[in-house]
């Protein structure tokens, strides 16, 4: 019986008393006395204390007795109660969740404990990211070969060099440390006082740390964070979960096994799961929703997808898909989709899937809208919308709309493709001499299975396989980083490997993909080729602008001299919407225009700079004929498609597969190609069957430049113009991360075991 607030002992005695209790004990033992309640508060009793209720045998005809007793004992106790067997065993009952033998309490089991979101549920050391941020030696001592003269404590190599050299050199006078021999041939007692500290120093780690104690400096806060990496959190082990969530278990999993399962494991455990017809009844709402949806990522080709991958690791098309699959899970009807690209990411055999699900969308009476290229999600629409006939001012424009039995199918096709492929230049399946090749040992990272790959040097090499089967796993965590770092570039560290062979032809390695470049709305396309710089060259040649002493800054809106100072050049203003997204608004100061109105009086062609930008890439290389110094970066943006831009688009404003030509674009202006290694990660992604042969132009003209070039790849088109192969598989997660087929691309159209390959037989050149 617990005492009442501010109740003394003597009170709390008095009160059970008066409740018609006769013995009491305090709570300290079972062997502790029974005292009679009338004769007083024993001498140092305290609370609580223990209340005899009722003694009895069990027996029929003592059961309203024994209730009766339960309930008063339940009641008084405030949910504690022993009970006493006749063999003298007590049982001890609580309504709380606190453990009786070792008074352990337990947390409410709310579904908030399961998530790793949630603070009732997360690990307070990580805070549910499974990982923290910690300093460690590679970053703090990038290059162990260097001496301390040399700088090789990395943090203190540069602006704190004047702070620690006398540091150093006093630590070095003191404790003996050579500060001319290399860092690693130091012994591990003097590495650890420099990295550690010591008495009268302290060393790089404890200044790092007191570093991050400013946090609140910009300045702190970056140099902090280049020398963290995210290392496992040594309380969750990278579980995320609080200890209490993990000792929950269903089937003998807990939350956190659960989570680390693909999605085709989870069904199969769910498909396997046994529990008693109680629990069964109990869980049956939970279980039918839960195999409901796991089956609708499944049919969406994201069977592979562990349950607890983080969101921002999606593609966009697995992130579409897996909305699709939440769209399925729900009820809703009568709604509208609108879809862009969901086919981004996919192998031809899932795509096959994804359509049944647009299918079985459509059936609860939904309207979906797509934006796509795939002739298989084209060829399985109701009605067809066709825009064009080109891009940009040579779109915008409707050429057909109506049912799918009536269109004309504008798109390439068979024959069509394979002499447009022919007309890019030399043989349109040709297979160059593969004498030399970059060979990728032991490949392990992720699902990969410690497989060897080759990539011929000088060729086009497309890697294709079904979703999750690890082709950007063995192109970008492993070829990548190991080339980057073996050709002196900066490069996150490697994914597992045995060696990377093959490297000595090569002077760099690009990595082209689909990544923003810029998010300034300064930032255009002709600034980013560096077009731009010789365009304000130009207009700074002019006679009024030598007149007024115009140089080509003052007619640049990146610095102060001839730019709008209300928008710093940028033509727009922003206006804080703060619970809604913000605004931009024409500048009212330029009107949008960018320069001073003096600036602007300045003229080439008839046009000032801002009507220039107002033009397109075509245009402008129409207005400078024969200017070959303006006109090379703007004809390298036109070959590469994207002649239609406007010369001030901001950058933001491009998608990702424009981004990706851009980029393209940069390295064929900026750099010589000869010694280069492109890898690019599905670069025809929002481009149409045309946009794609432009592409292949530009690939070839690379080719033809001495490079090689690897393109992780679905595309059947593309990869049936590729001069090699590589096809990963034979699905995705766990099951995938083999090496299923290599060769040319009629060679894998002859394969059996090539999942690809029955689909390249669909394509002329490879039947």
């Amino acid at each position: 019986m617990p005492a009442h607030p501010r109740e003394t002992p003597k009170d709390l005695w008095a009160r059970a008393l008066a409740r018609g209790f006769v013995r009491a004990r305090a709570a300290r033992g079972l062997d502790a006395p029974w005292s009679r309640l009338d004769e007083g508060m024993p001498r140092g009793a305290k609370a609580p204390i223990e209340v005899y209720v009722d003694r009895l045998s069990p027996s029929p005809e003592h059961r309203a007795r024994l209730r009766e007793s339960l309930e008063i004992a339940w009641r008084e106790g405030h949910g504690r109660v022993f009970v006493e067997a006749p063999d003298g065993e007590v049982l001890r009952y609580h309504d709380g969740r606190t453990c009786e033998r070792c008074g352990r309490e337990f947390p409410e089991p709310l579904p908030q404990l399961f998530s790793f979101n949630s603070p009732y549920g997360a690990c307070p050391e990580c805070r549910g990211f499974g990982n923290i941020l910690t300093f460690t030696l590679r970053r703090v001592v990038p290059h162990p070969g260097k001496t301390l003269l040399e700088g090789a404590l990395d943090p203190w190599a540069n602006s704190w060099r004047a702070h620690f050299m006398p540091k150093l050199w006093s630590v070095s006078e003191r404790l003996g440390i050579p500060l001319d021999r290399p860092f690693r041939t130091l012994s591990k007692e003097h590495q650890k006082i420099l990295l550690e500290g010591t008495t009268g120093f302290r060393g790089v780690f404890p200044f790092l740390e007191r570093l991050r104690e400013k946090s609140y400096k910009s300045s702190a806060r970056f140099l902090v964070k280049h020398y963290q990496e995210p290392m496992v959190c040594g309380t969750c082990g990278g579980n995320r979960m609080k200890p209490e969530a993990l000792e929950v278990s269903v089937g003998g999993k807990n939350i956190a096994q659960l989570l680390a399962m693909t999605v085709g494991e989870m069904r199969a455990f769910l498909t396997s799961l046994a529990l008693d017809p109680l629990r069964e009844e109990i869980a049956a709402t939970i279980l039918a929703e839960l195999r409901g949806r796991l089956e609708y990522l499944s049919e969406t080709g994201l069977d592979y997808l562990t349950l607890d991958r983080p969101s921002k690791t999606l593609s966009g098309g697995e992130a579409q898909r897996i909305e699709l699959a939440n769209a399925l899970g729900g009820s809703l009807s009568h709604a509208l989709y609108v879809l862009d690209e969901p086919t981004v990411g996919l192998h031809p055999r899932d795509t096959e899937r994804l359509i049944r699900v647009l299918r079985r969308l459509q059936a609860r009476k939904n309207t979906l809208l797509i934006v796509e290229h795939d002739p298989d999600v084209i060829q399985a629409a109701d009605w067809i919308v066709e825009l064009g006939p080109g891009a940009g001012e040579r779109g915008g424009r409707i050429l057909y709309q109506g049912p799918r039995e009536r269109w004309p199918g504008r798109d390439l096709a068979g024959s069509e493709w394979a002499e447009a492929v022919a007309d890019q230049g030399g043989e349109p399946y040709g297979r160059p001499k593969r004498a030399e090749w970059i060979e990728i040992l032991g490949a392990g990272e992720h699902n990969l299975k410690a497989i060897d790959v080759r990539i011929p040097v000088g060729s086009i090499t497309g890697v294709c396989g079904v979703s999750g089967s690890g082709k950007s796993t063995l192109i970008e965590d492993v070829l990548w980083r190991a080339a980057a770092r073996a050709l002196g570039q900066d490069a996150p560290e490697p994914g597992a490997h045995r060696a990377v062979r093959g490297l000595g032809g090569f002077d760099r390695v690009a990595l082209v993909d689909q990544t923003p470049v810029m998010r300034s709305f300064r930032s255009n396309p002709v600034t980013y080729v560096k077009a731009f710089d010789r365009i304000r060259e130009r207009y700074a040649r002019t006679p009024l602008a030598r007149e007024r002493r115009y140089t080509p800054g003052t007619f640049s809106f990146n610095v102060k001299g001839g730019r709008c100072e209300r928008c710093e050049g940028a033509g727009v203003e922003r206006v804080e919407m703060y619970f809604l997204a913000d605004l931009w608004v024409p500048c009212e100061a330029c009107g949008g225009r960018r320069y001073r109105p003096d600036v602007l009086e300045v003229t080439v062609h008839g046009l000032s700079l801002d009507r220039l930008l107002d033009k397109t890439v075509e245009e402008t290389l129409a207005l400078f004929q024969g200017e070959t110094d303006i006109q090379e970066p703007l004809w390298v943006l036109d070959r590469v498609g994207l002649g239609y831009l406007r010369m001030g688009q901001p950058l933001s404003t491009l998608s990702g597969g424009e981004i990706q030509r851009l980029k393209l674009a940069r390295e064929l202006s900026e750099r010589s190609t000869q010694r280069t290694l492109f890898l690019l990660d599905e670069p025809t992604v929002g481009l149409h069957r045309r946009d794609v042969l432009v592409l292949l132009r530009v690939l070839r003209e690379l080719k033809r430049r001495g490079a090689t070039v690897v393109l992780v790849e679905h595309n059947l088109d593309l990869l049936a113009a590729c001069d090699y192969v590589i096809e990963l598989g034979p699905e995705g997660g766990e099951a995938g991360g083999r090496l299923i087929a290599e060769g040319a691309p009629e060679e894998l159209a002859r394969n059996d075991d090539s999942l690809t390959g029955r689909y390249l037989r669909k394509i002329a050149a490879c039947a």
